[in-house]
């Protein structure tokens, strides 16, 4: 999605310098002319914390936001103190790749092709919760990362971990917060009660604490 949606957040967190970025082809920034892999979008984080010259910081990922956070973790650069996952992809199941199958369907169906049926096309993206689907080039990018599965990564995790979930998240079940909870060594859950997958919108207040408690 757009860095937009955190500025609320952030504007209760001015205690520490923060940094919200939009990813390649998401909120103000351009789409990449090549097909992006999650290693891409990892490399575009680590150095744009080089050039800013960070040297500690601690990396919050919010739904594929923490895909990226879970790779670079897994480097375990000097830079990196912490990290937060928050209602975090990159658990592969059977039914998540019936579901990828089912949304890359609907992207290339002929039905959704004609320049009259534009409006509904955006409305289905917008159903299906996707900035990917935009256009042409993000949703190859979409087919490309939503499909790896980051489980094996998790237990070489060697830092403090908080990973924070809406107990109501139907993109990315809370059973997948107890998977990485069992698998990353140092790792806390806090589960925010009657949140969805924007945990953080959901339940702001709660939210803050749990971060600012783990900083």
């Amino acid at each position: 999605m757009s860095s937009h949606y955190w500025f609320k957040i952030a504007e209760d967190l001015k205690r520490f310098n923060i940094y919200l970025i939009d990813l390649p082809g998401f909120g103000d920034s351009q789409t990449p002319m090549e097909t992006f892999s999650v290693e891409d979008y990892k490399n575009t984080i680590k150095e744009f914390i080089k050039k800013m010259l960070i040297k500690k910081t601690t990396l919050i990922g919010h739904s594929f936001g923490g895909r990226i956070t879970i790779k670079l973790a897994v480097e375990n650069p000097s830079f990196l103190e912490k990290i937060v996952l928050v209602n975090t992809a990159g658990v592969v199941t059977a039914s998540t790749l019936k579901k990828i199958a089912s949304v890359l369907a609907k992207i290339i169906s002929p039905f959704f092709k004609p320049t009259f049926m534009q409006p509904f096309r955006k409305k289905l993206y917008a159903l299906l919760g996707s900035e990917y689907l935009k256009n042409e080039q993000l949703s190859k990018i979409f087919s490309n990362v939503v499909s790896e599965d980051l489980v094996k990564h998790l237990s070489d995790i060697n830092i403090p971990t908080l990973i924070i979930w809406g107990d109501k998240d139907r993109v990315t079940p809370i059973d997948f917060a107890y998977l990485m909870k069992n698998k990353i060594k140092y790792s806390k859950l806090d589960i925010l009660n009657s949140a969805g997958h924007f945990s953080f919108l959901d339940q702001p207040e709660k939210f803050i604490k749990s971060l600012t408690d783990f900083i």
